[in-house]
């Protein structure tokens, strides 16, 4: 077990304390669920589901809560059993993504019982990709000339296209991957891209050193391309059944 695992199952107990007959479950999902959990620069991701999430209920794990962000961890997700299990169809994408990878540390599988629709998870991915194709393009005007901002660019909307990416296999009714690449490179081959540049902002993600890509060189070009592609294919995406 990763010392982040061990710090995930020691903050759900400590929820576990807090909350009582109130705490539903807590989920581990995000990198730490899928292995490519990196210390230092990954999130540890959890789901919290609470029988009711009124104040009173919430402030009983305030402290416990507090102090787990006070040690530089992400808060986590809090809801109410019903609105979880009730929302599926306004968070398809979030909802698959977590369900594909994700490790129960207390109580019932928050997944048990949820169905995710083609159509909604569809409506919701072209939405997304297009938007965040709008903000990348918006944020290249600007840095296009500064190759270390063009590089922090990448690399900071690199988890955000690779959740899209898994999204539209879903959609295909391919199987995805695990891995990142792997992941750029199923994409890939399904709309028409060259994989490369996309490939070596990840790389350069996990190497955590300079990255400075010029901004008409191969490694941005086909960044670029590689999101471009993409919102057109799913564009065009019919259902597979």
């Amino acid at each position: 077990m990763g010392a982040e695992r061990q710090r995930a199952e020691e903050f759900a107990g400590r929820l576990a304390e807090a909350y009582g007959d109130a705490l539903v479950s807590v989920t581990l999902y995000g990198s730490a669920a899928r292995g490519e959990y990196r210390e230092g620069s990954s999130d540890l991701n959890l789901l919290v589901l609470l029988r009711g999430a009124e104040a009173r209920t919430l402030r009983r794990g305030a402290r416990v809560a507090r102090e787990w962000a006070a040690a530089g961890e992400r808060p986590p997700l809090v809801l109410p059993e019903a609105e979880w299990l009730d929302s599926a169809d306004v968070f398809p994408i979030e909802y698959s993504d977590m369900r594909d990878a994700h490790v129960v540390l207390h109580g019932s599988d928050p997944f048990d019982g949820i169905r995710i629709e083609w159509r909604d998870l569809r409506l919701q991915c072209e939405h997304e990709i297009k938007a965040k194709q709008i903000r990348l393009r918006e944020r290249y005007l600007l840095s296009a000339d500064q190759p270390e901002e063009l590089g922090a660019l990448l690399l900071a909307s690199a988890s955000t296209f690779l959740t899209l990416f898994r999204s539209g296999l879903r959609l295909a009714g391919a199987e995805v991957p695990r891995d990142g690449g792997e992941v750029v490179s199923a994409i890939a081959e399904r709309a028409g891209f060259d994989p490369a540049g996309f490939r070596e902002v990840l790389r350069a993600r996990s190497a955590d050193g300079d990255f400075a890509p010029a901004g008409d060189g191969p490694v941005v070009m086909g960044y670029l391309d590689a999101v471009e592609r993409t919102a057109g294919w799913l564009d065009q995406l019919h259902p597979t059944e």
